[in-house]
């Protein structure tokens, strides 16, 4: 599995068991909005900001947390890899290596 499918499959085990209480696959489109189908409220942006920080090692901060970059699959995978490309060489944490 390469890096690209390995975060999003990352992020929707993550949404279906900790958001979703599910023991199932993710079951929604990775366009669709989080907010719109009720997956999200303000405690579980809060929830996915933490799970991003520490499973990718990403230091996220307050004017990142937007729809733009929190409010799908696809749209959270983008800013994953947009800042795992910004961060520097040897940085600490798991973005040297999201796939770990």
């Amino acid at each position: 599995m390469n890096s690209n499918s390995h975060i999003e499959s990352e992020l929707k085990q993550f949404i279906a068991n900790n958001l979703l209480f599910s023991d199932g696959d993710y079951p929604l489109s990775d366009d669709a909005s989080f907010l719109a189908k009720g997956v999200v409220d303000s405690m579980g942006v809060m929830e996915l900001v933490e799970h991003v920080s520490q499973k990718f090692g990403l230091e996220v901060p307050l004017e990142d947390i937007i729809p733009g970059n929190f409010d799908s699959i696809n749209r959270l995978a983008g800013y994953v890899r947009r800042r795992l490309a910004e961060a520097p060489a040897g940085s600490s944490g798991e973005s040297a290596n999201p796939c770990n």
